[in-house]
């Protein structure tokens, strides 16, 4: 057995131990890797007990907004779940480097966050990604529990001869829904570590109306017509925004 496939189940193992303690998976993995000078992100999902709901809220609410006031470094937390199933929950970060994944998972604030929820977490899943596309408005985000945020997370497959067409494409989308459409507050295009051409698109609206104007208009629909023969396997969940936060002003492009 391989030390790296050796190195993965150990961590994987401390993951079901730690239950949430995903943060220094995540850094062990990408130190693994070698070196990549995009931010580093973290992409979970996670079952949430019906009675344990509230305290996840309440104790998210608590560590993702901490983050925003206490690490510059840390960029973005997002967590949403899927709309008519509050159980079914999915948290994306964004850190400048692994330096801030290491100041985050020291933090009390995330330490709290590990104690009051721990193992009881169930179904978990840690995508092991990449950012590709990071884009946000240039002001701050800050919806907590408003009842109107949407978050779309899309998975396709892209045909490995057309993956530079389809970033541009996206890139172009996302940069113009960004900087004219003000229901449209970010974007995080990520691909796995392993398989580059499998990938997550999760887009943040303020509300139904933002996202049904993204969809319809001409940007969007002429990307789909560029890119639409090039993705395979296609799904989209709807998400209700739970807790959306971040400093704003991120244009990451991987070269």
């Amino acid at each position: 057995m391989s030390k790296s496939i050796l190195k993965r189940i150990i961590i994987s193992t401390a993951i079901a131990v730690l239950g949430v303690s995903t943060s220094f998976a995540a850094l062990v993995m990408e130190r693994d890797e070698g070196l990549d000078t995009a931010p580093s992100v973290g992409m979970y999902r996670y079952q949430v007990p019906t009675e344990l709901q509230g305290t996840y809220n309440s104790a998210g609410v608590a560590n993702l907004t901490a983050s925003m006031e206490k690490e510059p470094n840390t960029l973005s937390m997002n967590v949403a779940h899927v709309k008519g199933n509050p159980s079914e929950s999915y948290v994306v970060e964004v850190y400048k480097d692994l330096a801030a994944i290491e100041t985050h998972r020291k933090s009390n604030h995330y330490q709290d966050f590990v104690n009051e929820v721990g193992s009881k977490l169930t179904n978990r899943k840690m995508y092991d990604v990449q950012s590709v596309l990071l884009f946000e408005k240039k002001d701050a985000l800050s919806i907590v529990n408003d009842g109107k945020a949407v978050v779309t997370l899309t998975e396709f497959t892209v045909n490995s001869n057309d993956i530079d067409t389809v970033q541009r494409q996206y890139e172009l989308d996302i940069e113009r829904a960004v900087r004219d459409d003000a229901g449209y507050k970010a974007s995080y295009v990520l691909r796995e570590r392993n398989a580059k051409n499998r990938w997550y698109v999760i887009q943040i609206y303020s509300d139904q109306a933002a996202l049904t104007k993204h969809v319809n208009s001409p940007g969007y629909r002429f990307m789909m017509s560029q890119i639409q023969g090039s993705l395979q396997n296609v799904t989209t969940k709807v998400l209700d925004g739970d807790v959306l936060v971040n400093h704003g002003g991120q244009a990451f492009v991987r070269p």
